[in-house]
């Protein structure tokens, strides 16, 4: 194990935790990589994720799924390989061929790919049953899943490509020699892949205040391109994708907790710091906004903007009024009613018996 500080290695895979959501904020109960990682390479030390290097075998099988990039591995970089995708010598996905497991990519990948390539991309999954990674069947699901909801996400932007799923199955093999084989391929790919390519997402993480997922800023790029031809470009229901909030005007205290922890700047404050803002093109779904609001006034709504999404569109969720509460004489967030602010309302309910007799003394 390593500090929690600094990043993390073990071989070719590293984990860096200042960018994981679970040391961002302590509360927060994010475990997909836990989860997922055939080997249980990751633990929770006193709620801090933290890498057991000597149990990590470097297979890149969650490094798509991690929602703030905290993975990466030297040898290959899956947001440099979607966003150059439509340029490759092999387009087909294969763990034994062009990559190295398939859970290297997220949802935003195979759109991204799809979308730039202006062409169907397949995706081989055959091997993936007889994967030793895949023991328990859980990263292979997973992978299956994110072909799905990039599908989904393919059809509403209203283009006729899809990820396509090859799913021959060969005669089995020792699994273990099939992983060794795999593996060696990855660490030989360090000399052949170009550097450019490599360095795409580590060049972006370096960059100053850059909070937002690079794969997030490939997909939004590349819905710019498809906007003007869509028919429909609001879609309601839930999306594991793409998230929107909503602020209850009254609940809300203004208190500026959500815009601190806000991870990605979804939710920020308006210059006069007297409302709330929020981009839904930035917003992970993380959860801390919700979890962290003493009063609970946010809450998800279920519906998403492709244009709000593309171009980076806030909305303006709430805004107060600051007036001088007339008992403590300090500025407060007026909803209506006597100017009196939520802290002096409440201590005189609390102490009124109190108050009462002082009074009649």
């Amino acid at each position: 194990m390593g500090n929690m500080n600094f990043v993390q290695k073990s071989n070719l895979f590293s984990y860096t935790a200042t960018r994981c959501l679970r040391n961002e904020y302590f509360h927060n109960d994010c475990k997909i990589c836990i989860d997922l990682c055939p080997k249980g390479a990751f633990h929770l030390v006193r709620n801090k994720l933290t890498l057991f290097e000597n149990e990590c075998v470097g297979c890149a099988g969650c490094i798509g799924s991690c929602p703030t990039e905290a993975f990466e591995i030297e040898s290959f970089d899956p947001n440099g390989f979607a966003a150059a995708y439509q340029h490759v010598n092999e387009p087909v996905l294969s763990c034994k061929i062009s990559t190295p497991c398939l859970g290297v990519f997220d949802v935003e990948h195979y759109a991204v790919m799809a979308l730039r390539a202006n062409k169907s991309v397949q995706c081989d999954v055959s091997h993936c049953e007889g994967c030793v990674l895949n023991e328990n069947g859980i990263l292979g699901g997973s992978i299956r899943a994110k072909i799905e909801e990039s599908n989904r996400l393919l059809e509403q932007v209203g283009v006729e490509h899809r990820i396509e799923v090859i799913d021959v199955k060969e005669e089995e093999a020792d699994r273990r020699a099939l992983f060794r084989k795999g593996f060696d391929k990855i660490k030989e790919s360090i000399v052949t892949e170009s550097q450019a390519h490599i360095a795409m997402t580590t060049a972006h993480h370096k960059l100053p205040d850059m909070k937002m997922p690079l794969k997030r800023i490939l997909l939004k790029n590349s819905l710019k391109e498809r906007i003007g031809a869509m028919v429909e470009t609001t879609f309601e229901g839930p999306s594991s994708l793409f998230f929107n909030k909503q602020i209850d005007f009254q609940s809300c205290t203004n208190c500026g907790d959500c815009t601190q922890f806000c991870p990605t700047d979804a939710l920020f404050p308006t210059s006069d710091k007297q409302g709330i803002y929020f981009a839904q093109g930035k917003c992970i779904g993380c959860g801390i906004c919700e979890d962290i609001c003493k009063p609970k006034a946010i809450s998800k709504k279920e519906e998403f903007d492709f244009v709000s999404i593309a171009f980076e569109r806030a909305e303006q969720l709430v805004h107060y009024d600051m007036v001088t509460c007339h008992e403590c004489r300090c500025p407060f967030p007026y909803k209506g009613g006597e100017p009196i602010c939520d802290r002096c309302e409440s201590y005189t309910k609390q102490y009124s018996n109190m108050f009462t007799m002082a009074k009649d003394l």
